[in-house]
């Protein structure tokens, strides 16, 4: 009877480590399932991969947020983590079109570390140092990922992210508040570059000024920016916004999540990926 009573026992704990550990995992798992999101306009974006992210209790100061991505033509993504408090120095991880992570680079000095796009070979970004004087146009080699050329930014803007219209030219997004005397909204400005100078170029009749800002959170933060053959793509938290290349024709979709995003852009098949923080996970367009 004892040695049935004892049978009994060691069943129940096993039964009972099992469903606890089975609980566990599942709650784990459950975090990094794919997801879909629906925006209000219809269009359906579900889970592509999962990025890196820290491990947790990672010492202060050495932590990596998620703050931005763009890709190439064959499917490599970059993705940007600035270090500590986000405002100096950061990281690129490169990820093939299989989301396998090929290659991290060396500390860099990216600012904030949103602003990045991807053009014919090479990384353009903004370094947005708070404080400083002048923002700089970065050129980064993809494959090392190494900085080879750079640029000063006129003082008088401070863009928060890029899109590269063509080799010489960039498409950078600055946002203007209320006390502004145009008010709050945004302006686009075409910043020119050569190989024979170090800074870039700005003509002010280039301007195209958008009124009004989107975002459901007090700050209206700028998140992300793309251009496509027709439009240009403002994200910010909670929606974002469209239009043509001249201000006309502005739809404004809400994305239906409370998530941060870091990012919008389009693949070469004309998809749409979005990118969110924390527990950092890349979507993209069904």
């Amino acid at each position: 009877m004892k040695v049935i009573i004892r049978a009994v026992w060691i069943m129940s704990v096993l039964l009972l480590i099992s469903a606890s550990t089975s609980a566990y995992f599942s709650s784990v798992s459950a975090k990094e399932q794919p997801k879909t999101l629906t925006f209000s306009d219809g269009t359906k974006v579900s889970t592509l991969f999962f990025p890196y992210r820290d491990k947790a209790h990672v010492k202060k100061g050495t932590e990596r947020s998620l703050q931005g991505m763009t890709i190439d033509k064959k499917g490599n993504y970059y993705l940007m983590y600035a270090l500590g408090d986000k405002t100096t120095y950061g990281y690129i991880y490169k990820y093939n079109k299989k989301f396998k992570l090929v290659k991290v680079s060396k500390k860099l000095k990216v600012g904030h570390g949103q602003a990045m796009d991807y053009h014919k070979g090479y990384l353009y970004q903004i370094v947005d140092i708070v404080g400083s004087k002048n923002y700089v146009l970065q050129r980064i080699d993809a494959n090392t990922l190494k900085v080879v050329k750079k640029w000063t930014i006129p003082a008088e803007i401070h863009p928060n992210v890029i899109a590269m219209e063509s080799d010489t030219t960039a498409i950078v997004v600055s946002k203007t508040s209320a006390s502004n005397p145009l008010g709050a909204g945004y302006e686009l400005n075409r910043l020119h570059i050569g190989e024979d100078f170090n800074y870039t170029i700005r003509n002010p009749r280039e301007k195209l000024r958008i009124n009004g800002l989107v975002g459901t959170t007090k700050g209206k933060e700028i998140q992300g920016f793309d251009r496509t053959k027709d439009r240009y793509y403002i994200l910010s938290n909670g929606e974002y916004t469209s239009f043509k290349h001249d201000g006309s024709n502005q739809k404004t979709v809400q994305l239906g999540t409370n998530r941060e995003p870091e990012g919008l852009l389009f693949n070469s098949k004309g998809q749409m990926l979005v990118l969110f923080n924390k527990l950092n996970e890349v979507f993209i367009q069904k």
